[in-house]
């Protein structure tokens, strides 16, 4: 029984390792990310301006274009998912 009860406390642990691990890999890809994403603002920029340029950056072009892509691809899917639905 004690070497039972040993392979549990065992198994607790690695368990326990394994979250831990996990839990520091996504904060670390959280900081990563955080870092990666903020805008740069240039001193003395009205916020109009910042707005302006930021709309206007190819980048951001890029990933709204992508954006509406997907969520009209989700939007017909869903759709025609309903439509299937309604006919049965």
């Amino acid at each position: 029984m004690a070497s039972r009860h040993e392979h549990i406390e065992e198994e607790e642990d690695a368990m326990r390792n394994k979250v831990i691990a996990v839990g520091a890999i996504v904060f670390i890809a959280y900081v990563i990310g955080a870092r990666a994403s903020r805008v740069q603002v240039k001193n003395r920029e009205s916020v109009g301006h910042q707005v302006v340029r930021l709309w206007n950056d190819p980048r951001a072009r890029k990933r709204r274009h992508k954006a509406a892509k997907k969520a009209a691809a989700a939007t017909e899917k869903r759709a025609k998912k309903t439509m299937r639905r309604l006919r049965k």
